[in-house]
């Protein structure tokens, strides 16, 4: 499932749009509906009716106010005499938001003043003011910054309910459209505004408000049925529209040379940086623009310097890869066992599905006289960290399969029909071995007192538990399947090798035969990377290792042999980079986890698996 960071511009819009009456009362109306389609044949006929073009409804829109989608209706419109400025939601505005370059242009040609905002009439003040009043009812078990913060934050909202949205900050908080930012300053666009919910200044919206290309592109794919719901027609330039046409970098030089201050602070007393370092889902693209932009690093206590995981995964050659799956029936030449013969697989795997992608974090914790204490990676810090990992190691791992010939599928690719998505999705795996989803650390203490006749002993054992974290990319359709226990000890074995994978009958049939025959592959590959957060206080994290391990139909089984003497699936190969205490990749001082070097690790994961499996590499080890 996708997860969209819409715009609040956005948002509003759509609550403005959710107050119109879709249907005609005059002839005015039935043009501002018409309008809203695209329909121009309509358009025109209306008008030439006798329909007014500065006609203005109860939400004060103007026919061509809505026409920010259609170029041809707004040069029509202004060809008619319509007055480009006289909407509350001026079409500038919602041009800006949405890409609607040829409008913006055409429009600011016309006179269209750039600096109209559009005022939309929204309750932004009570969410806050339920929060502070929450945060009050807890009496000294609130926390008293959150109620100082929610309390300045209404200080310094309007106090009419209304949020006033010009086409500068509409485009920037909307769209990555430089060419439509610079067009705006170009004609004048004021940049001294500031944010009406936190703040700041126009380079903290561009850190509040951005997103990457690709959750922009799952954006605008969503708000085409929001705004068609609503009545508008929405031509194939937006539903087609490429969302990687700008870059931060260049809005903030941009804003930079119009005199707006990369480090002031907003309401609560934070740089743009500061908001961009701290984001639930950190943009590496935007911390640098910053960043290259003047942001100093130093005044927020941050740095960007080389993490341990960076400088040791950077050349390939100097990463460890262990085979790591059972020795049991590896060589067994009629099926046996729990690791297929792969001299019997032929032809050799053709296709593999990347069933499962995630961060696996089994937790840490200490247990003494002091105390007694569990953790593990927080939920978000995790999201963020398997989404940086990914990014980074997809595509070379598809490549390196590619180059020994074989085709490794993601689930966009290998769900191509309904039925295999609906299979995918629930499908119930299982495993003679139980999955453990808790750490759980325990200390029994105890104390005596004597007097003149017996003394008494008093025990005391506290416990203290947190689960597990497993997380796969977000947006990428992918299901964590349980192949093994990463324990926080076990982690740091050189390989497991029978000690974890073996007497598994139920997880290799449930994977390697009956996942693969649903989905129509030859074989199903599992991933995860173990990582831990060493210290309790500290926001240090690193691998501790990183396991591949493929799946697939037993090669020796026939239609009439003992099913419980030979398994319907085995597993095909297993390898593994471990570290014998994790290897950091993101540091408390660091402004960004360091991903990169996933990459190179899953690389050569492939091409040892690869290897093995179609018969150039044995497993001596």
């Amino acid at each position: 499932m996708k997860t969209l960071k819409l715009s609040a511009g956005a948002i509003f819009i759509v609550l403005l749009l959710s107050s119109l009456t879709l249907f005609s009362q005059t002839p005015n109306d039935d043009l501002i509906k018409a309008s809203l389609a695209g329909d121009l044949a309509t358009v025109k006929k209306l008008v030439e009716s006798g329909a007014d073009v500065n006609y203005k409804n109860a939400a004060g829109q103007t026919p061509i106010s809505v026409a920010f989608f259609s170029n041809e209706l707004v040069e029509y419109f202004i060809s008619k005499g319509a007055d480009v400025n006289s909407s509350d939601t001026p079409c500038l505005v919602s041009a800006a938001r949405y890409y609607s370059l040829d409008v913006i242009k055409t429009l600011l040609k016309a006179g269209a003043n750039p600096n109209k905002p559009s005022v939309v009439k929204v309750d932004t003040r009570g969410p806050v003011q339920k929060m502070l009043d929450d945060e009050k009812a807890k009496g000294k078990k609130g926390n008293k910054y959150m109620v100082k913060a929610y309390q300045d934050m209404l200080d310094k909202m309007p106090a009419d309910n209304t949020i006033t949205t010009y086409a500068l900050q509409a485009a920037i908080e909307s769209t990555n459209c430089n060419e439509c930012i610079l067009e705006l300053v170009s004609a004048g666009a004021k940049t001294d505004i500031s944010n009406p919910i936190i703040g700041g200044n126009l380079i903290h919206d561009v850190a509040f408000s951005y997103v990457e290309p690709e959750s922009r592109a799952a954006n605008i794919a969503a708000m085409g049925p929001a705004l068609e719901k609503y009545g508008y027609g929405i031509p194939d330039w937006y539903k087609n529209l490429d969302p990687s046409m700008g870059t931060p970098d260049d809005v903030i030089a941009l804003l930079k040379s119009k005199g707006v201050d990369i480090e002031a602070l907003d309401n609560n007393k934070r740089t743009p940086l500061k908001i961009a370092v701290s984001a639930p889902k950190q943009s590496e693209d935007l911390i640098m623009a910053l960043v290259n932009n003047g942001a100093s690093l130093k005044a927020i206590g941050m740095n960007i310097t080389d993490t341990e995981f960076d400088s040791e995964t950077k050349d390939p050659e100097k990463i460890k890869v262990r085979f790591d799956f059972p020795r049991e029936g590896r060589n067994a030449k009629n099926g046996s066992g729990y690791s297929a013969n792969m001299d019997m697989v032929n032809p050799k795997p053709k296709k593999v599905a990347l069933i499962s992608y995630y961060l696996y974090d089994a937790g840490k914790g200490k247990a003494n006289i002091a105390k007694t204490a569990v953790w593990r990676t927080q939920d978000a810090a995790g999201q963020s960290q398997v989404d940086g990992f990914y990014r980074k190691s997809i595509g070379k791992l598809k490549d390196t399969f590619k180059e020994n010939g074989i085709s490794l599928l993601t689930p966009d690719e290998f769900l191509d029909t309904q039925e295999k998505a609906e299979t995918y999705y629930g499908f119930v795996q299982e495993s003679a071995k139980k999955e453990k989803t808790s750490i759980t650390r325990t200390r029994t203490t105890s104390s005596s007192t004597s007097n003149a006749y017996f003394t008494t002993t008093t025990y005391t054992t506290k416990t203290a538990t947190v689960g597990t974290l497993k997380v796969c990319p977000s947006g990428k359709g992918y299901r964590a399947f349980f192949v093994a226990n990463e324990a926080e000890d076990e982690s740091q074995i050189n390989n497991f090798q029978g000690g974890i994978f073996t007497a598994n009958r139920k997880l290799t049939s449930s994977l390697g035969y009956e996942l693969c025959k649903e989905l129509g592959v030859d074989a199903v590959l599992v991933v995860y990377i173990a990582t831990r957060k060493p210290k309790q206080f500290q926001d240090d994290y690193g691998v501790n290792a990183v396991v591949s391990i493929m799946l697939g139909p037993n090669p020796g089984r026939s239609g009439d042999s003992d099913p419980e003497a030979k398994n319907l699936g085995q597993f095909y190969c297993g390898t593994r980079t471990f570290y014998s205490s994790p290897l950091i990749f993101k540091d408390n001082k660091g402004v960004f986890g360091q991903y990169d070097g996933m990459a190179n690790i899953l690389a050569a994961h492939a091409k040892k698996m690869c290897d093995y499996v179609i018969g150039k590499e044995k497993d001596s080890e």
